[in-house]
C-alpha cells in the first residue's frame, strides 16, 4: 500500500470529526458593540415598520423577550431576518440584506431580549372582565371558545404589539387584519348580505354575516358584489371605553400568548 493510500483513510475520518464544528452556528454573544449598532440602524430603517420603534410591537410582535418562538437559536434568527417566516406576515429580505446585515439586525434584536420591556398601563384582569362583559366573545375565539367572525385571540399577544391592538380597539377599519375582506353583496330579489368573504371563487362567493350565517352566493345571480377594502364589522371602541378601561383591555389582550 502506497503512503498516500494509508493517509487517505485518515484524511477522511478528520473531516468528517471536524465537519460537525464547521457547521456548527456560531453565536451572536460576540458581536461587537459596533455591529449591533449597525444592526439598529438598519432594524429602524426596515423592521421597525412592523414592529415598533425599538421593538415596542405594532403589527408584528414586541421583540423584548428573552425567548423568540421561531428562533430558537442564533442561527434561526439570522435565517428568519433574511428569509422570513413562510406562511406569516414576516416578509423574506435576502435581497436587501447581505448575510453581515443579517447577523448584525439578529444580534441588534437579541439585545433588545436582554432589554426588560416597559410595563403596559391598565390592569389585565380588569381588561378579561370588559372582554367578557361587551361581548367580544360573540365575534372571537379565544382558547376554543367564542365565535367566529373575527380573529381568533388565543395568541394575539404574542403576534401583534399593544399599539397595533390599541389601535384595532379605537380605529378597527384603519388596523384591517388580513382575511377578514368585509363585502356586501344584493341578490336579483333586492335582499342585501352584508359580511365577512370566508371563500370566493370565479363563479360562487361565501359571506359570513355578522350572525355568524354563512351564504353561498352565485355571482350570476347578484347584481352587486361590493369589496370593502376599508371597512370592518367590529365596531369603534374609542367612546364605549374610556381611556382607562382601553388600557385595561390592551393589557388583557397583550398577555393571550397561547399558554396554558
Amino acid at each position: 500500500m502506497s503512503r498516500l493510500s494509508a493517509l487517505f483513510p485518515a484524511a477522511v475520518m478528520l473531516l468528517f470529526a471536524t465537519a460537525p464544528l464547521a457547521a456548527q452556528p456560531r453565536s451572536l454573544a460576540g458581536v461587537s458593540a459596533s455591529d449591533v449598532a449597525a444592526g439598529q440602524k438598519i432594524f429602524d430603517a426596515q423592521c421597525a415598520w412592523c414592529h415598533g420603534a425599538g421593538g415596542t410591537g405594532g403589527t408584528g410582535p414586541n421583540l423584548h423577550r428573552a425567548t423568540l418562538r421561531h428562533a430558537e437559536n442564533d442561527a434561526a434568527l439570522v435565517q428568519i431576518v433574511r428569509a422570513g417566516i413562510p406562511g406569516t406576515e414576516m416578509p423574506s429580505f435576502a435581497i436587501a440584506l447581505t448575510d453581515r446585515m443579517a447577523r448584525q439586525t439578529a444580534a441588534y434584536v437579541r439585545s433588545l431580549g436582554r432589554t426588560r420591556a416597559r410595563p403596559l398601563p391598565g390592569n389585565a384582569q380588569q381588561g378579561a372582565a370588559l372582554y367578557q362583559s361587551s361581548g367580544c366573545a360573540a365575534c372571537h375565539i379565544l382558547s376554543g371558545q367564542g365565535g367566529a367572525l373575527g380573529p381568533e385571540l388565543t395568541r394575539i399577544g404574542a403576534l401583534r404589539g399593544a399599539p397595533y391592538l390599541r389601535d384595532a380597539l379605537v380605529a378597527p377599519a384603519a388596523t384591517h387584519p388580513p382575511g377578514y375582506l368585509v363585502v356586501r353583496a344584493v341578490t336579483g330579489e333586492g335582499r342585501e348580505i352584508r359580511g365577512v368573504r370566508v371563500n370566493e371563487d370565479v363563479f360562487w362567493i361565501l359571506i359570513r354575516d355578522a350572525g355568524g350565517t354563512v351564504h353561498s352566493l352565485e355571482k350570476s345571480r347578484l347584481t352587486t358584489v361590493e369589496r370593502q377594502l376599508d371597512a370592518s364589522l367590529m365596531p369603534s371602541y374609542a367612546t364605549r371605553f374610556s381611556e382607562a378601561q382601553l388600557d385595561d383591555v390592551v393589557a388583557y389582550l397583550a398577555g393571550l400568548r397561547g399558554e396554558p
